[in-house]
């Protein structure tokens, strides 16, 4: 009965602490800051610029006429569910009012207002095609647009502004250039790495969809960083909650017919719950927040903790009390949770948010979890408890113990795993994080083919202009760069660039456009030059002129006017301007870059201050390098410790590198497989290795008692099969880092049990 209150009043405080603080799930959190004030801001954009929050998204599966109906009702659906600040789809059009905003600020905004536009010369051939124009069926159009705007400074501006992609504009969708899709895309109001808010923005999308009753066959396909947040947190949480499951089940089944106890099965419970409690409380006090990855492989590296109550457990003699049993074990036990704990201090000085937490919330679960199995189990257990364990099989004990004592089998075990890493060239480093994502490749590349179709940036390759004291400075910066950029356009190095200020010019330069606009007189005086003899009164162009001398005298266009009066046109903008406190950033996705190093290079090389050119993909393996260099070293400080605390524990250097060989061994090990698996390391691979490190310090140091009796074999066996049980199943999971870490461990654990038990003195066994 104890037992079970126990635990049902630590699953109430873990309730209340979720409830009341529950788990983030915005991977943004697990981005590095950046080590440069560029790719600080670059990864600020990634966890919460505009750029993530585009969802694009195609229809398929059904005839063309019911593919445009789908769109439109959906995009109608989106429009009206407030879930998002932009809707695009082939109905897409300038309102009345965006229009009138527009045209009515075409001299300022249009890149041809230059003096020479409104000479006489210039003038001429454009009021000559206006009357070709006019004996056409674009007769109407030019009607209303031509007299105002002779020289086509609106149309051209319009068509800029609505025409970016690739698509067919028909039946009020936009189809793609076979016909079998029709394409629509969305800004989310959510950040576009907060998984929660990108789920809620799918279910729109899908709520959209079936409210417009598609018909049979027709399907909705969704890409977009958002949706591979809400698919990678989903995947990987499906995963954990799959591997928890099924390994808690299969040690539950495993635990019980050693012991035959259902109480047994409660009190092994404790110590893990109790760790769970306390690492994430303290991983809340220390961080603010507990991120539901950190939560999950947190909960995962805890399966350790299960070893201490087994240990005591099964090596408690016949008819001794159990605190007398916890007592004499402490010393030893204390000495490995202590050990365990030290070792895991590279993920908290890794200088990744993730792998700090989760470094948190291991070492506080794994310290909590020993003090429990030392102080509250025997508080806990029934009066009489008698946990007598079944026997291992004989064909499985025999074997094992006549491993004891073959250094020479350990000895030459390691050196062929150090002749394995050295012929492979050792194990490669990850430095694609792409290759990390849960994310299929079928739907990575679905999104390509979207972002295709749709003009939609691929902000891979970007430069960033930054940071500016206003809007203003960061726009004439992007002018600079638009102005300097030539000769990388020339040279190949980038076909294009997409700048801030092509569609919002800077102030200097709009009152520029204005100065350059002529006077009254001299307009009035160029035209009658250039209709000379052509069949238009004297006042046709009237409102030509007078849109001229207002447009000398209208106030700059600035990106809050574009907020307040044309919220589609500002949708186009807005991810190219960006504000993080007092800094103002422009952004400028580069198209067409086959050599980020060389443009890299030639960038560094235009003089320009504030600007820089940042590939994602470079910049993140150039951080991973950085941070994995970091983790090492501080790896090697935690190797450290771990060392003097078991020179502490078992009175020198000499007994602590003793029992630190099988821990050297498991690790080179444990590299050997991943290198002849072909896996390439990454930070998670390097805290399972952790996490393995703080695994064999038990089996060395209980192993090495020396007052064994001829039980510790089957105890540390037991603590081997529940970490096999627990770890063994990441490696069916569809998560590229849960199978790493489950490979990683498996082969560990079974290294280092195995070469504890070589390395064992003859005479011990």
């Amino acid at each position: 009965m104890r037992p079970l209150l126990a635990l049902l009043l630590l699953a109430a405080l873990c309730g209340a602490l979720l409830a009341r603080q529950p788990p983030r799930a915005d991977l943004a959190e697990f981005l590095p800051p950046g080590n440069s004030p560029a790719s600080a801001f670059l990864f600020r954009e990634l966890r919460s610029g505009a750029a993530t929050t585009l969802l694009l998204a195609a229809i398929e599966g059904a005839p063309r006429a019911e593919m445009a109906r789908l769109s439109r009702e959906t995009a109608a659906s989106l429009r009206a569910s407030g879930r998002f600040s932009f809707v695009g789809d082939g109905t897409l059009r300038l309102g009345e009012a965006e229009e009138a905003f527009l045209f009515r600020h075409r001299y300022l905004l249009s890149d041809e207002t230059r003096p020479e536009a409104f000479t006489a010369e210039a003038l001429r051939p454009r009021l000559e095609a206006l009357l070709d124009g006019l004996r056409s069926a674009a007769a109407p159009l030019l009607a209303r647009f031509g007299f105002a705007d002779p020289t086509g400074a609106f149309p051209r501006l319009a068509m800029r502004w609505l025409g970016e992609n690739r698509l067919e504009n028909s039946d009020g969708a936009w189809f793609t250039a076979d016909g079998r899709r029709v394409l629509l895309l969305a800004r989310s109001a959510g950040g576009g790495l907060d998984a929660e808010a990108q789920r809620e923005a799918m279910d729109a999308f899908r709520e959209g969809f079936a409210t417009a009753s598609p018909p049979p066959g027709a399907r909705l396909l969704l890409s977009g960083p958002g949706v591979f947040a809400a698919e990678a947190a989903a995947s990987i949480r499906a995963d954990v909650e799959l591997a928890s499951g099924l390994g808690a089940g299969l040690l539950a089944l495993f635990l019980f017919w050693r012991f035959r106890s259902a109480a047994l099965l409660l009190l092994v419970a404790v110590p893990l719950l109790a760790g769970a409690l306390a690492g994430y409380a303290l991983t809340l006090l220390v961080f603010g927040s507990v991120h539901a990855v950190a939560l999950g492989f947190g909960m995962t590296m805890l399966g350790v903790t299960v070893d201490y109550p087994i240990l005591l457990l099964t090596l408690r003699r016949p008819g001794e009390a159990m605190g007398d049993a916890a007592r004499r074990l402490w010393p030893t036990l204390r000495l490995a949770a202590a050990a365990a704990a030290a070792g895991l201090v590279a993920m908290l000085g890794s200088g990744l948010p993730g792998l700090a937490q989760l470094g948190t919330f291991a070492a506080a679960g794994v310290l909590v979890a020993a003090l429990a199995t030392r102080w509250l189990l025997p508080r806990l257990a029934p009066p009489g408890f008698a946990s007598e364990p079944q026997a291992l099989p004989a064909m499985v004990l025999r074997p094992l113990r006549a491993l004891q004592g073959r250094r020479a089998l350990a000895a030459g075990a390691m050196a062929l795993a150090a002749l394995a890493l050295l012929a492979s060239g050792g194990p490669r480093l990850q430095r694609d994080m792409a290759a990390l994502s849960p994310v299929p490749a079928a739907q990575q590349n679905l999104d390509a083919e979207l972002r295709a179709a749709l003009g939609a940036p691929d902000v891979r390759a970007l430069f960033v202009i930054g940071p500016a004291a206003s809007t203003e400075e960061a726009l004439r910066g992007a002018e600079a760069l638009r102005q300097a950029a030539a000769p990388l356009l020339a040279r190949g190095l980038l076909a294009g660039l997409d700048l801030p200020s092509d569609w919002l010019p800077s102030l200097a330069t709009q009152r520029e456009r204005q100065a350059a606009l002529p006077a009254a007189e001299d307009l009035a005086e160029a035209l009658r030059t250039a209709a000379v003899g052509l069949p238009f009164r004297p006042t046709a162009f009237g409102r030509f002129e007078a849109a001229v001398v207002e447009s000398r005298a209208l106030d700059p266009v600035t990106t809050a006017a574009f907020a307040r009066e044309a919220p589609v046109l500002s949708a186009r903008l807005s991810p190219l301007l960006a504000q993080q406190g007092d800094a103002h950033w422009a952004i400028a996705p580069a198209s067409g870059v086959s050599d980020p190093l060389a443009l890299e290079a030639a960038a560094a090389g235009l003089g320009l201050p504030g600007v820089a050119f940042l590939d994602t993909k470079l910049e993140m393996e150039r951080l991973l390098l950085a941070y994995g260099a970091a983790t090492l070293g501080w790896a090697a400080a935690g190797g450290a410790l771990v060392l003097l605390i078991l020179g502490w524990g078992l009175g020198g250097l000499r007994p602590a590198l003793r029992a630190a060989g099988p821990i050297g061994g498991a690790l080179l090990l444990a590299l050997a497989v991943l290198a002849l698996a072909g896996e390439a390391l990454n930070l998670f691979h390097l805290a399972a290795l952790l996490l393995l490190a703080g695994l064999a310090i038990d089996y060395a140091l209980f192993l090495a008692r020396a007052e064994m009796d001829p039980r510790t074999l089957e105890a540390v066996l037991s603590c081997v099969l529940s970490t096999l049980l627990t770890f063994g199943l990441l490696l069916v999971c569809e998560t590229p880092v849960l199978r790493g870490i489950g490979l990683t461990v498996s082969a560990g654990v079974a290294s280092a049990f195995l070469l504890a038990l070589a390395l064992l003195p003859r005479q011990v066994a």
